[in-house]
């Protein structure tokens, strides 16, 4: 039984979670170009992806874009307060995030010959980073609801960030704990996976519940606001859409409020 319920969780579950995850993210990028445009003339459930572009071209709206995904420099606004330390959290958590995925990536290319003793370093150091940022950013969001009364927050934006930090804890604590041998024990696990063939995964419940958590994260990406990362080709500020960001929240605000008044 033990093995079955290995079998399924960590050699067909992950093939599950990879095509639950392409698949889903084409399906809404698909509805994205193809949906109608709504009353303020922008692809429906685009809107606040909308920038205002310093160049009124393809071209310049793409580099826009891109400095506003890597930078977040426009948290630093007039419209944001100059936040400096939402700046900060928000750099460093979504930064760390890339940075740990990309760390992994040796788990599939073990002849780039990376020192283990460098991998712990970044590592653990990238991965307390991101703890660190991801619970500022959970506080950040119970604390500006509870002081300015505004209703700002969703249950998908809890989940999302405390599923992340879940995963970050259970990672920094399988970095710290385990032992020398599960890096070569999961190599060849991660290898096999590439290559359709099952070996069983190191025997390790920390590697178990955070291999796991990462699946059913993958699952989740495509139904919740986690898919922004994948929106930016379908921005509608990239094929002439070009408005106001303040102005257009304000006319969304108006019409949805209204509509519920």
């Amino acid at each position: 039984m033990y093995n079955a319920v290995t079998y399924s969780l960590y050699f067909i579950l992950p093939y599950v979670s990879l095509i639950v995850l392409v698949c889903g993210v084409s399906y809404r990028i698909a509805l994205w170009i193809n949906a109608g445009k709504g009353p303020l003339g922008l692809y429906l459930g685009l809107y606040r992806l909308v920038i205002r572009p310093r160049q009124e071209s393809f071209l310049g709206s793409v580099k826009h874009i891109l400095a506003r995904m890597f930078t977040y420099y426009t948290i630093l606004g007039t419209s944001y307060r100059r936040d400096y330390s939402t700046w900060l959290g928000v750099l460093l958590f979504h930064w760390g995030i890339f940075l740990l995925i990309a760390f992994h990536l040796h788990l599939w290319l073990p002849e780039l010959m990376v020192p283990e003793e460098l991998m712990f370093i970044l590592g653990t150091t990238v991965g307390a980073l991101t703890l660190a940022a991801g619970v500022f950013l959970l506080v950040r969001r119970i604390r500006v609801q509870r002081i300015y009364r505004v209703f700002i927050n969703y249950l998908d934006d809890y989940v999302a960030i405390s599923w992340v930090i879940a995963i970050v804890v259970l990672g920094l604590a399988l970095r710290l704990t385990a032992p020398s041998s599960l890096f070569n024990e999961a190599t060849k696990w991660a290898l096999g996976l590439v290559s359709f063939k099952y070996i069983p995964p190191p025997s390790n419940l920390l590697f178990y519940a955070h291999v796991l958590a990462v699946e059913l994260f993958m699952m989740y990406i495509p139904f919740a606001k986690m898919i922004h990362p994948f929106s930016m080709p379908v921005n509608p500020a990239l094929y002439g859409k070009f408005e106001d960001v303040n102005e257009v929240e304000e006319r969304v605000t108006g019409i949805w409020g209204g509509s519920h008044g």
